[in-house]
C-alpha cells in the first residue's frame, strides 16, 4: 500500500515563553517492512539549531532548539510511505520459538529490555499464564488469543492525552485507549518470554472519518520471524495497514513530542490535523 500523510501539531501558549529543547518523532522507520520516499518536516518559530539522529531502537529522531520566547509551536509534516508485507506470516519461526517461553539464550543481550515487566501484576501475570495454558503453550495461537480477546472483551475508548494505563487497570476495568491495550499486550507476551515493544504511527483504519489520530499497538520478536505487529484495537495481525513511526521497550521512548516550556503563568494548549490517504497504486513521482 501507498501512504501520503500529512500532519501538522500545534502548541499555543497563553503569553510568550522559552521552549526548552524539544525531540522530535515523526519520521517513519525505513526497514523491511515499510519504505520512506518522501518526508519533510517544518518547524516554527525556525529553530536556532536542529540535529538529526537514530536513537538506540532505530528510530528517527530530530531535535530542535530555539534562542528566543514565542507564544507557539508548530510541527508541519507530509510524507509518503509504501507499505511492503503482504503476508503477516510469511516466515518460518526457529525452534526456540514455535512454544512458550522463547528461549532466548541466543539473543539475551539484545532483547533483555524487552522482556522487563512494565509494572509487574499477579493478576496479569495469571491472566497470561491461562491463555498461554489453554492453548498448549504455542507461541503463535497464543498471540492470536490475546490479540482477539483485548478485541472482543475489552471495550475501546479514545483518550487524546495522558499516559498509558498500567496494565494491571486495564485488566481490571476491561477497557482502554490503543496505547492502553497495547501496555497490556505487551506486558502479557513478556510474562510469557517474548520479547515486546511498544509502537506508534499510522494505520490507514477508516479513511472517511472525519478526524484521525495517532494510534498505537504492539509489536513482538519471533526469532525467524523478526519484529512482528498485531492491532488488538483491531483484533488484527498486522501486514501493510500500519506505519510503524517508533518503536520502543517503553511507551515514553514513542512520544512524538518530548519538551518543556519556561513562561511565569503560562498556559499550554494542543491542535493537531491528520490526513490520510491509501492507494494501491504508486503515486507519480516528483508528487508530495
Amino acid at each position: 500500500m501507498y501512504f501520503k500523510i500529512e500532519h501538522q501539531t500545534r502548541y499555543r501558549y497563553s503569553s510568550p515563553v522559552q521552549l526548552g529543547p524539544q525531540t522530535l518523532r515523526f519520521c517513519p522507520r525505513d526497514d523491511g517492512a515499510q519504505r520512506v520516499t518522501d518526508f519533510q518536516l517544518q518547524v516554527s518559530p525556525e529553530p536556532q539549531g536542529r540535529n538529526e539522529h537514530i536513537d538506540l531502537e532505530g528510530n528517527r529522531v530530530t531535535q530542535v532548539w530555539f534562542g528566543s520566547d514565542t507564544d507557539h509551536f508548530e510541527i508541519t509534516l507530509s510524507m509518503q510511505v509504501e507499505t511492503l508485507r503482504r503476508n503477516p506470516f510469511d516466515f518460518l519461526l526457529s525452534p526456540e520459538a514455535i512454544s512458550l517461553p522463547i528461549n532466548h539464550a541466543q539473543d539475551m543481550i539484545c532483547a533483555r529490555a524487552y522482556l522487563e515487566r512494565i509494572q509487574a501484576d499477579d493478576a496479569v501475570t495469571v491472566f497470561a499464564a491461562n491463555l498461554s495454558l489453554d492453548v498448549g503453550r504455542d507461541t503463535l495461537r497464543f498471540l492470536d488469543r490475546l490479540n482477539q480477546q483485548l478485541f472482543t472483551d475489552y471495550g475501546h475508548i479514545h483518550r487524546e492525552t495522558g499516559t498509558p494505563q498500567t496494565p494491571a487497570e486495564t485488566l481490571q476495568t476491561r477497557q482502554g485507549a490503543c496505547r492502553d491495550l497495547t501496555v497490556l499486550f505487551v506486558d502479557c507476551c513478556r510474562a510469557e518470554g517474548i520479547a515486546a515493544r511498544f509502537a506508534s504511527g499510522y494505520q490507514r483504519g477508516n479513511l472517511q472519518s472525519e478526524r484521525r489520530h495517532l494510534h498505537a499497538w504492539p509489536e513482538v520478536y519471533l526469532p525467524g520471524a523478526g519484529w512482528r505487529g498485531y492491532d488488538p484495537t483491531h483484533g488484527e495481525t498486522i501486514a501493510d495497514t500500519h506505519v510503524t513511526v517508533a518503536a520502543a521497550a517503553h511507551p515514553r521512548d514513542t512520544m512524538p513530542v518530548s519538551g518543556s516550556f519556561e513562561g511565569a503563568g503560562a498556559s499550554s494548549s494542543l491542535d493537531y490535523d491528520l490526513r490520510i490517504e491509501v492507494t494501491d497504486q504508486a503515486p507519480p513521482a516528483g508528487t508530495a
